[in-house]
């Protein structure tokens, strides 16, 4: 009896392994595909509201 849980125990250690070790992957690939479309802002970007970009005036007073 002790033999079958020690094998359904590996069984169920290297299935665990596995998914994680696939989880990771995804999360890497993710990352990377994140990391190719960044691109970063101008300076000037910051200092605007989206109102300001539409119409290229500032935000009443």
């Amino acid at each position: 009896m002790p033999t079958i849980l020690d094998l359904l125990y590996r069984e169920y250690c290297r299935a665990r392994l596995a998914e994680m070790r696939k989880q990771l992957l995804i999360a890497a690939e993710r990352s990377e595909a994140l990391e190719m479309h960044h691109q970063p802002a101008d300076q000037g970007e910051d200092e605007r509201t989206d109102a300001q970009r539409k119409t290229g005036r500032g935000v009443p007073n």
